[in-house]
Formats: C-alpha cells, structure tokens, sequence
C-alpha cells in the first residue's frame, strides 16, 4: 500500500493514528509524504516538529501568490477565468517540510465560494492531491476531512487503503459508516477500522459488535502518553514503546 487515506469524525485521534503510521513506514527506510488535509491542522505537533517550525508552516491553500502563479486568478476575483489543472509537480518537494524522511505538506481547508477566488484554491488543492496520489512515487498519507471532498473519482480510485478511526461511541461508528460509503461509491476498495481510545475489552467488545461487515485493522488504547508527546513536541511514535508495538503489529498484518 503506497497510497494511504485516514478519515474519522472529528476528535477520534485520526491524527494520532496518522502520525504513528508515518513513523512506522518511515523507520522502514521508506520516504513519506505526510499530508494535513483536516480543518482543523494538528499533524505538524503529531510527527513532533518543533513548535518554532509549526509557527512557520503555511498552508498551500494560504499561498495567494503561489495560486495566482499556476492558475492565473487573483485571490478574491469573481468570474475570473483560471487553469482547472495547474502545474504541481514541483509543489510536494519544494514546499513541503521534512523530520527524518518524512515530508510534510499542509493543504488547508477547501472553500466556499464566499471566501475570494474559492474554485482557483480549490482547484488548486485537487490538482495537488490528484498529483499526490496518482503520480507521486513515494508513500503518501492523507489525514483527510471527515467526508472525502479533496477527492474525486478518479483520484480516489488510486487510494490503495482508506483507515477509518473510531471510538466507543455510537456518532463515531455511524461517521465511518457514511464516510466508508462515499469511499466505497468513489471507488475506494480497501477499508479498515481502527479503534481508538479503548479502555476496557467492553470497548473492544461493543466496537467489534458495531462495526458490521467493515474491516477491524487494530485497537489503540486510551493513554496518557498522547499528551506527554503532545506537551514535549515530540512525536508519539519516539515516545510510546506501547504505541510503537501496536502499530508496527497492523503494518505488519495488512502487509502495508
């Protein structure tokens, strides 16, 4: 699996998930793209860049000069027409930041068209995506809004795996259910649950049950040591021999 999507309701630890997976392929020799596709973009503090870096961290869809650069439109012009398929190719490597091998890229969140020149960036950020996924060579790791808007189908269609990440908790389960379907309708073949923030075999149990017919990859306990990493700006990988274990057992199990 080279193409990675990981997507979740909000505050499942999807991120948490991201981040431990990017370590382990990494550790693997492998060169990774790990990019922040989610509204709310955390997984620059996940992979354990320091908070001085995060500081600096722009997302693409910010670059005005940049989007004006490959589609011609100016940031808050209507009406204005503009390349539907801008040149990216260069983008992943001349913009993205790195910790060991891995390669990090923040997108930004795609725009309503109240927001300025809304379908240049969203252009722009789907013709960086279909680069990533279709013709970027290395490992690339999406750590996706809660629906699949980045993506059409396809784009979708090079997603070797999507993980869904969930808790114990009923809205959690019925956010992967709707989200496995649009991957499924997209063309997305590979599906795999994760449960996250399990304290108990009740809450294995219960996930186990509720999940269905969907793929269960693997549990990741409830553990303090999130917010230790979180506190000391490193990444949970570096600091959780338990995490570490877990992780590196579903790679190895899925073969990833």
């Amino acid at each position: 699996m080279k193409k990675i999507a990981v997507c979740g309701k909000g505050g499942v630890g999807k991120t948490t998930f991201t981040s431990l997976l990017a370590w382990c392929l990494a550790e693997q020799g492998r060169e990774i793209y790990a990019i922040d596709a989610d509204v709310n973009p955390t997984l620059a503090e996940a992979l354990g860049f320091p908070p001085e870096v995060v500081k600096e961290i722009r997302p693409i869809i910010d670059m005005t000069d940049l989007i004006e650069e490959r589609t011609g439109a100016k940031s808050g012009e209507y009406g204005s027409y503009f390349k539907t398929n801008p040149s990216v190719k260069d983008i992943p490597e001349k913009f993205s930041r790195n910790i060991k091998n891995i390669h990090f890229l923040m997108m930004g969140a795609m725009r309503g068209a109240d927001q300025g020149c809304a379908c240049a960036e969203n252009a722009m950020l789907r013709a960086l995506v279909t680069h990533l996924i279709l013709r970027e060579k290395e490992t690339v790791i999406m750590d996706m809004v809660a629906g699949t808007e980045h993506m059409g189908r396809g784009t979708a269609k090079g997603v070797d795996a999507m993980f869904l990440v969930v808790e114990p908790g009923t809205r959690s389960i019925k956010a992967a259910r709707e989200i496995g379907k649009m991957a499924g309708d997209l063309g997305i073949q590979n599906k795999y649950v994760i449960g996250n923030k399990i304290r108990s075999p009740g809450d294995e149990a219960f996930l186990k049950k509720e999940i269905g017919d969907m793929v269960l990859a693997g549990f990741l306990p409830l553990n303090e040591e999130v917010l230790t990493a979180e506190r000391q700006s490193r990444s949970l990988y570096e600091s959780s021999a338990e995490m570490r274990g877990i992780i590196q057992k579903i790679v190895q199990d899925l073969k990833i």
